[in-house]
């Protein structure tokens, strides 16, 4: 999902801020009882009679995305920046949400519902144990949709779905943006609030805050967080680059083996993340996909014989990715992710506040820490800078650095007009209009294929042929099924702000790479 999130890039002794405002309807009548909360967090409160309301946020918390939501009404979204000598006035102005009430009222128990019902709460709350002891409150607002080609899976709600946790003590507010699953990857976005519901009796409320800790032990946060404190080896964690990526493979293999034949390298944290001290953020940086294995977890369907455990694959598109010392993404990047962490899901899921472990002592900022176990600094990094880097993702998995391309060498053959109508349906729906654009799903790997048909015959001489059309999205191009494909998957419509296609894509520009076709696509940044 591809959220701003709430940035935190130390934990000092500064003051604390205050946010205070008013919320009203479109007729400019002040709305009472409407939750307003900062995005990820368990910070938030409700209006009063006045539709006024005031949270106060911690001094760590530097930046802010404040939400006001309330029900038949489009959630607002606002950007703040700490204001720790003054208090940040908001006014927010909700409009009513006549799309989804327009849309609700149908037969919600089909014939498929069942099975509809199933991928949809399998994919919210994940496969995690403590989704036994999840609930979602308001089954009846949600709409479920089915591609009965595809199996895919769509929701949408005319309020905020509340899911109530007992395994963790929290009932979460998520207004959702968008949900599609086929039942093995899902994809969502949206807004959630964390509201504390530890239970009353002392021995469950200490049950609760124990699978707390296992949940953020077990996360990709964890991950992230030790990555930035360099301590993989004592949260039991191995990390290797992989020269390919596989979705995996059909029969058990010895990791050592791919090790030996160089497919697999290991890596340390310090070679793979660095602190950059002009954002305050760390950086996750690799030209190549990552495996990471959690050596605590025993995985007995482990596709590798000598390494039952459970393990993730992370692929950056980009090369890199930002983060908070304290594991929350702020520039994602399009990062992916597969297996174990692909599979987390609200049962398992912490507000960004939830205190990491030591977090009951003030900290350091961590740019002042002298320790020869803190991550390097970026003056450290011998890479091109970051923050221009471009990167192509070939057939086999590779990243490679990509040569600037000139727009003007881009000549489209067809340019697709988006309009409003167009939000109800996924991308790959209004790809299906391109003339000579083939879009199909394939069952057997769960996945879209995407292709102009004039490519198309060269499928038959040979298996691992790859003709999905590439796709430069925002100016970074991007080629190969399994990068392409997922970017494509994460898109809503509404993040499109305009769409065509290079039909015939041997340019100047982009050479061999460009064969198959070209998607260019502009989001609404």
């Amino acid at each position: 999902m591809l959220l701003l999130f709430l940035a935190s890039p130390c934990r000092s002794q500064d003051q604390n801020w205050q946010i205070a405002g008013t919320v009203y309807d479109e007729a400019g009548k002040a709305l009472p009882s409407v939750t307003v909360y900062l995005n990820n967090t368990s910070l938030g409160t409700s209006t009063d009679k006045a539709g006024n309301f005031r949270i106060n946020v911690p001094a760590r918390y530097k930046k802010a995305e404040l939400v006001a939501s309330f029900v038949g009404y489009k959630p607002e979204v606002k950007l703040l920046q700490a204001t720790p000598d003054r208090t940040a006035n908001v006014v927010f102005k909700l409009d009513l949400n006549n799309t989804i009430r327009e849309v609700i009222i149908k037969g919600k128990r089909d014939k498929h519902w069942r099975r509809k019902w199933r991928i949809f709460n399998n994919g919210l709350l994940g496969d995690s144990p403590f989704a036994r002891q999840c609930t979602i409150l308001n089954p009846e607002s949600i709409t479920l949709g089915l591609d009965e080609a595809t199996g895919r899976v769509t929701a949408t709600s005319t309020e905020p779905v509340l899911i109530e946790n007992l395994a963790l003590g929290y009932r979460i507010r998520f207004h959702m943006n968008k949900f599609e699953s086929d039942g093995k990857k899902t994809f969502l976005s949206g807004y959630k609030f964390f509201e504390s519901l530890l239970a009353d009796n002392p021995e469950k409320q200490q049950k609760q805050l124990r699978n707390r800790d296992i949940a953020f032990k077990d996360s990709f946060r964890n991950f992230l967080v030790a990555l930035s404190k360099n301590n993989l080896e004592a949260n039991g964690i191995e990390m290797f680059t992989m020269k390919t990526t596989r979705e995996f493979y059909l029969t058990k293999i010895p990791l050592e083996r791919e090790v030996i034949n160089g497919n697999f390298t290991p890596v340390t944290a310090d070679s793979v993340c660095v602190f950059d001290k002009t954002r305050g953020n760390f950086i996750l940086h690799s030209r190549y996909p990552l495996l990471v294995f959690q050596r605590r977890l025993y995985n007995s369907a482990s596709v590798f014989s000598d390494y039952p455990f459970k393990y993730s694959q992370i692929v950056l598109p980009n090369a890199y990715c930002l983060f908070t010392d304290n594991g929350w993404l702020v520039t994602p990047n399009g990062i992916t992710i597969h297996d174990a962490w692909a599979r987390e899901g609200f049962a398992e899921m912490l507000p960004i506040d939830h205190p990491l472990p030591g977090d009951d002592t003030p900290q350091t900022p961590v740019a002042s820490i002298q320790n020869t176990r803190q991550v390097k600094e970026t003056a450290d990094l011998k890479l091109p800078t970051i923050e221009s880097q471009q990167t192509l993702l070939d057939k086999e998995g590779l990243l490679q650095p990509a040569a600037k391309q000139d727009d003007g060498l881009v000549k489209p053959d067809y340019v697709l007009s988006v309009s409003e109508s167009d939000n109800s349906g996924s991308v790959f729906d209004l790809l299906k209009r391109i003339p000579g654009l083939r879009v199909t799903f394939d069952g057997a790997s769960n996945t879209y294929k995407v292709h102009f048909t004039e490519n198309n015959t060269n499928i038959n001489a040979s298996g691992s042929f790859d003709n999905t059309v590439a796709l430069m999205l925002d100016k970074v191009f991007y080629s190969g099924a399994e990068t392409v494909v997922p970017i494509l998957n994460s898109l809503t419509v509404r993040d499109i702000k305009s769409i065509s296609a290079v039909r015939y894509g041997n340019s100047a520009a982009f050479g061999a790479r460009g064969s198959n076709g070209i998607l260019v696509i502009t989001t609404n940044k």
